[in-house]
């Protein structure tokens, strides 16, 4: 299982705060933290010529958790009062991450002298003293063991985790039922009690995923079943292949595709050349998809019917 990616957003000046975050949150190597302007390009969120708002939505695709600090880089007057805020850029990532990835998925980590707008003070704070560090410390293990905790960062508003749904509760829930209520599945004659269903994650996506699973289906040769389940308009229609007794069927999530579509749309330039980005991208949304995926499986009982595996593995 790949590790947890945290973005960790600050002023220039405060870049030092940022790196002692780092070092904290990676500390018992729970997370991989990127600061935004790290030395190593490669490794960075932001990167020379790019432009600004383009990189700032790619991060946001890029990773699970979000923490800005907010340090008193700038006076206000607030209603004829002089008052220190974070630089507008910070609250604005702020905002940009939260709606991402969800209030329990970012965190502020902002000075105790800081005027905050009343808009913002129902996310997730952690307060902390410029000049004790000992504050900043515990402010940050605090952000830390709320990540750890969050039990469901993997689910997100990006179409991974609404396309795992759709196909579980459209595919995947009405078969195990299928299989539940008939004791099996009778094949060719032949009553199978013993079943699984096995669903396929690829490396890629092609733009022509049905073909993918085509030529899949002649690796393994499947062959086809039909089979009719109360309440739907349509017989449910599988792929299976029978070892060693058992019926397993083959299924390869073609809406998967709606991934594609969306990266094409936010970020056509790294869709188009198939970039680095592009990929990590990518293999982010297959694990939200395999964890939504599992995730309902367990919750409704149905999780010794169900096993994911990738395509690499499959043969």
């Amino acid at each position: 299982m790949r590790k947890k990616r945290i973005f960790v957003g600050s002023s220039t000046e405060e870049l030092e705060l940022a790196k002692t975050a780092k070092a904290i949150l990676e500390n018992e190597k729970d997370f991989e933290v990127t600061i935004w302007d790290e030395d190593v390009w490669e490794n960075a969120v932001f990167r020379l010529n790019n432009n600004y708002l383009n990189d700032l939505i790619k991060a946001t695709l890029k990773f699970d958790f979000g923490i800005l600090i907010g340090t008193k880089d700038d006076k206000v007057v607030v209603r004829e009062k002089e008052a220190l805020q974070p630089r507008d850029n910070i609250l604005f990532e702020l905002g940009l991450f939260i709606g991402r990835l969800g209030l329990n998925n970012c965190a502020f980590l902002v000075d105790k002298e800081i005027k905050l707008l009343s808009d913002i003070k129902g996310i997730s704070l952690a307060r902390f003293e410029r000049d004790n560090m000992e504050t900043f410390t515990k402010a940050v293990s605090q952000i830390k063991s709320a990540f750890k905790n969050q039990i469901d960062s993997g689910i997100n508003f990006f179409p991974s985790s609404t396309l795992a749904a759709v196909y579980y509760e459209n595919l995947i829930k009405p078969t195990c039922l299928y299989i539940i209520q008939n004791d099996g599945i009778l094949d060719q004659n032949e009553k199978y009690n013993d079943c699984k269903i096995k669903v396929i994650i690829p490396e890629r996506l092609t733009l022509d995923v049905n073909s993918q699973f085509e030529g899949i289906k002649k690796k393994i040769q499947t062959r086809h079943l039909t089979f009719e389940y109360l309440g739907r308009p349509r017989n449910i229609s599988v792929e299976t292949v029978i070892n060693n007794g058992k019926l397993i069927i083959v299924d390869f999530p073609t809406a998967l595709s709606g991934i594609n579509y969306a990266i094409s749309n936010l970020l056509p330039h790294d869709f188009n050349a198939m970039s680095d980005d592009y990929d990590l991208i990518l293999n982010r949304e297959f694990d939200r998809f395999v964890y939504t995926l599992n995730k309902l499986a367990l919750r409704d009982g149905y999780n010794n019917l169900v096993e994911v595996v990738y395509e690499k593995d499959l043969i």
